[in-house]
């Protein structure tokens, strides 16, 4: 793979990424989630990872171009990505380091009936190896999954052909997760 296919790559994956990070930095306040603040900081991590990684192909490429001045745009690029992120890891800042919220946003958090998690797929799970459309988790129990997070990469906003695989991180909206969570074979706190 040449640097220019690289670059995409990474340019692409950015893209999703700042898409991700900013939808869970305002979940995780409204949802009041530690959890899913906790995910917009490794994603930060890897938007870091990925703009130097950017930067770095850009430099090496420049050496062959007749125009260097060309590749600007694409270190800019990577440069408002990163922008982004960090102010998603901002709005996450406000979870995290019990920033007191606004008394608008803590009414918004109290009107929330519903609950934004990560869950774990665990070996043995009815969940291993099937497609989203299979699952119908909204419709069953009235869970919405926002990303798939399998090793370092993400899948955002998956759709019904995507699958689920053992080791698989779900980001998850819903009423009760706690379903989510027995499906994915995890233990459950019973409520006293």
């Amino acid at each position: 793979m040449n640097e220019f296919e690289e670059i995409r790559n990474c340019l692409v994956e950015m893209k999703d990424l700042s898409s991700l990070m900013i939808d869970l930095a305002f979940s995780s306040v409204m949802y009041n989630s530690e959890d899913i603040a906790e995910e917009v900081y490794l994603l930060e991590e890897r938007m870091d990872d990925l703009t130097l990684k950017v930067k770095k192909l850009a430099l090496h490429a420049a050496k062959k171009e007749d125009d260097p001045e060309s590749l600007l745009s694409i270190i800019d690029l990577a440069d408002i990505n990163e922008r982004i992120s960090d102010a998603a890891y901002g709005v996450s800042d406000i979870i995290l380091h019990d920033i007191e919220p606004h008394p608008i946003i803590i009414e918004i958090m109290k009107d929330t009936e519903e609950e934004l998690g990560r869950v774990r797929v665990h070996k043995g799970s009815i969940l291993v190896n099937k497609s989203l459309a299979q699952l119908k988790l909204p419709s069953k129990i009235g869970t919405r999954i926002l990303a798939i997070k399998r090793g370092s990469r993400y899948i955002y906003n998956p759709g019904k052909d995507d699958t689920i695989e053992e080791g698989d991180v779900l980001i998850a909206v819903g009423s009760d997760l706690d379903k989510l969570r027995e499906l994915a074979g995890e233990e459950v706190e019973e409520e006293e």
